[in-house]
């Protein structure tokens, strides 16, 4: 019980020194002009509101939802069916190896994933040397492909938790009630698995709307995304009042889905 107590403290104070102090400077940056952090000529501003309707920046959204939207498509097909394979493995020696694989790739520099992808899709790669060569740099495809594999495990695990929490007892009824496998996944399963659903596709959609380096790399930056127009912002031009206003609308957005997130999934333990 003691250490809950301070535990709680400290991660308060962290959370309120990395996440809320930033949150409340990129806030006030949204509202001013200026060239990076020299406020010597700070003046106060609603240009960015503005700036946010250019239509420069229309590609770039156009980009972020219909590639993460159809990236996020895919690993749902993808991941739920390797979920569901997953949740019903009668050996857990089994289960244990394959959740390890998933998890593994993870544990490696995303950014050094993108670049073997990067090598991979370019015509002159490795694989000439068994008759196969890509010229997908620059093509929508490549980012998918990029996405897809990034961020397929954020799909998988929470799918594979609702699944997992399920009552085998729910699936005997409906058994005992004459119901065939398909009409048992449609009524019982894929209803009672949709906070995993919910979850998984909110952390593949996000990261991949919001990512800069993976379409810098695989697009050759022909392709941006929202991701990339605040990376300009900050890394660039240095306009960090449009970029603030950008990263806070992100951050807000993300904090509705997890609300909502959290209100279907009772037992919180899907998404935080």
């Amino acid at each position: 019980m003691k250490t809950r107590n301070i535990s709680l403290p400290l991660y308060l104070i962290w959370l309120f020194v990395l996440v809320f102090i930033p949150f409340l400077i990129m806030l006030f940056l949204s509202f001013t002009k200026t060239r990076g952090l020299d406020f010597s000529h700070l003046v106060f501003s609603l240009d960015n509101f503005k700036d946010i309707l250019d239509p420069i920046y229309f590609d770039a959204y156009v980009n972020s939802i219909v590639l993460s939207a159809i990236a996020s498509l895919l690993c749902l097909l993808i991941g739920y069916p390797v979920a569901y394979i997953l949740t019903n493995l009668k050996s857990n020696k089994l289960k244990n190896i394959l959740l390890a694989m998933f998890i593994l790739p993870m544990w490696s520099n995303m950014l050094l994933r993108i670049i073997g992808w990067e090598i991979l899709f370019n015509p002159h790669s490795i694989l000439n040397s068994i008759g196969i060569s890509f010229d997908l740099i620059g093509s929508p495809l490549a980012i998918i492909i990029g996405m897809v594999s990034t961020y397929l495990p954020l799909m998988i695990f929470p799918i594979y938790t609702s699944l997992n929490k399920l009552e085998s007892s729910l699936l005997e009824a409906s058994y005992d009630l004459g119901a065939s496998k398909f009409q048992t996944f449609k009524s019982v399963i894929l209803p009672l698995s949709l906070p995993g659903i919910y979850s998984g596709l909110t952390m593949t959609f996000l990261p991949s709307a919001t990512n800069f380096a993976l379409p810098e790399r695989l697009s050759g930056g022909n392709i941006n995304l929202l991701g990339n127009i605040i990376n300009s912002n900050f890394g660039k031009s240095f306009n960090y009042g449009f970029g603030s206003l950008l990263s806070v609308i992100l951050i807000s957005v993300i904090f509705v889905l997890v609300f909502f997130i959290n209100r279907k999934d009772k037992d919180g333990d899907l998404l935080l």
